[in-house]
């Protein structure tokens, strides 16, 4: 499935397809590279700056996003999208890319 084809889908997809290849592939900087970009990590008090140099599991991690977020990306939204896209691009196989 190429960009365009990805861009077609709603955010919630994208997103559920780029979770779930990270998630498999145990890439823990893709979720702290899209948490650190959300305005509300970005006003959070209680989150550590130097949080990816230390092992932290990927479902805690998305635990604290979706505390953090609601599960809303706001303004952040076209920068989430795009990053969706290429990562599905870059680690996706056909089957995962077009299911």
């Amino acid at each position: 499935m190429n960009a365009s084809n990805l861009d077609q889908l709603p955010t919630a997809d994208l997103q559920q397809r780029a979770f779930t290849l990270a998630r498999d592939r145990r890439d823990w900087r893709f979720f702290i590279e899209l948490f650190r970009h959300t305005p509300t990590a970005l006003e959070a008090e209680d989150i550590d700056p130097d949080v990816s140099e230390i092992g932290v599991a990927i479902d805690d991690l998305l635990s604290i996003w979706r505390e953090a977020t609601k599960g809303d990306w706001g303004s952040a939204e076209p920068l989430a999208r795009a990053a969706f896209i290429d990562y599905v691009q870059q680690h996706g196989t056909a089957d995962e890319s077009t299911s």
